[in-house]
């Protein structure tokens, strides 16, 4: 489930590749979303393996798993891997591994064209753009500094418009969507200092959406006050349950999330769980009351 970093990324790089002349295949296993339609190149991204591509460049992944079906352990041991990510938890599966403790991958990406003999046209800022503010929330999150504001101006200065972008990606919302999220509204509940609400298969079914449509709830969910933390469960098409989980300030969420077999940041986590749904919250949210005890004896 591509969110606008790991797309606006993809895209980005893609296009710089290409304007080096390179033969450049943008691929992602699962539908990208609508709303980042705008973008050059929305249309050529494909869903098939790498095939006969001589390198294979992975981009916010933190893991093989993020890769989801597009990853053929054969090939990838065949071929080189250049592995592009922010998340704190990467598992560094790459040949070469850039790994960046940056608010977003979109940043690594226009640092790594920059040097390149690449011209950073509107196309490729507003892919990379696209990345910054929907992993910052509109440059709104507690990891943004000076630096990704001055990123923000040098895209824009490239041709980037911050106001069509965040129009089109914060401002449209299908109705499958509103309907899922109205449902999942009414079922919210609170567990100590934790709140949550999931949504099951039969919901997302109800509503004409997909598990994809949920994204974003859990951010919604945060602002919450009284809340260290919030929890967003979502069945998937395959009968496993998402886990997508955030912190307030002081909080940190991934020793939970990589307990489950997932990552992500100290604010910003989940995984991905086998298991029914009741089975699956109950375990997920005492494991996240554990940290917070531990967490509140020692401060992160």
């Amino acid at each position: 489930m591509p969110d606008g970093d790991a797309i606006g990324s993809l895209i980005g790089l893609g296009l710089a590749l290409r304007q080096l002349g390179k033969r450049c295949t943008m691929a992602c296993a699962d539908p990208v979303p609508a709303k980042f339609d705008f973008l050059s190149g929305f249309s050529e991204i494909i869903d098939r393996q790498p095939d006969q591509e001589q390198v294979i460049v992975t981009v916010d992944c933190s893991d093989t798993e993020r890769v989801g079906a597009l990853f053929d352990p054969t090939t990838f041991s065949e071929r080189t891997v250049i592995n592009i990510d922010h998340h704190v938890t990467n598992t560094r599966f790459g040949d070469v591994n850039v790994l960046r403790d940056l608010p977003s991958t979109a940043e690594i990406v226009y640092a790594l064209i920059r040097p390149m003999d690449v011209q950073v046209d509107p196309d490729i800022a507003s892919a990379l753009l696209t990345g910054l503010i929907t992993d910052t929330r509109c440059l709104r999150t507690g990891n943004v500094t000076t630096k990704q504001l001055r990123t923000a101006i040098s895209l824009m200065t490239a041709g980037a418009s911050l106001t069509e972008i965040t129009e089109l990606v914060f401002n449209r919302e299908p109705i499958a969507r509103i309907c899922l999220w109205g449902q999942a509204l009414a079922n919210v509940q609170t567990r100590g200092r934790i709140i949550w609400t999931e949504m099951d298969r039969r919901m997302i079914s109800k509503c004409g959406a997909s598990p994809d449509d949920g994204s974003g709830l859990v951010s919604f969910l945060a602002s919450a006050m009284g809340v260290d933390v919030a929890v967003v469960f979502r069945e998937q098409d395959d009968g496993r349950i998402e886990a997508s989980i955030r912190a307030g300030p002081g909080w940190d969420v991934t020793p939970v999330a990589l307990q489950f077999g997932g990552g992500g940041h100290p604010r910003a986590s989940g995984c991905t769980v086998s298991g029914k749904l009741g089975n699956v919250r109950e375990r997920v949210l005492a494991a996240i009351e554990t940290a917070l005890q531990e967490q509140q004896s020692t401060p992160v």
